[in-house]
């Protein structure tokens, strides 16, 4: 539990935000679709996996070409 607090950034924050919002306006709407979208968004945010996580990020590597 003490894990899921720890290393929050801007990133996850947005995430969470972005799902509250979902789930909030989707309720509001009557539009329950949309509900496991935010929930979706939520959870990575909260659990810290898929791009809220930092795993969608490319990692900058300068290839070098050999001419032969």
């Amino acid at each position: 539990m003490k894990n899921l607090f720890q290393g929050w950034n801007l990133n996850r924050f947005l995430y969470l935000a972005g799902g509250i919002f979902f789930v909030l306006i989707a309720a509001n709407d009557r539009v329950w679709f949309m509900i496991p979208f935010g929930l979706y968004f939520m959870a990575m945010a909260i659990f810290k996996f898929g791009c809220a996580g930092g795993s969608c990020q490319v990692p900058l590597e300068k290839e070098e070409k050999h001419l032969n």
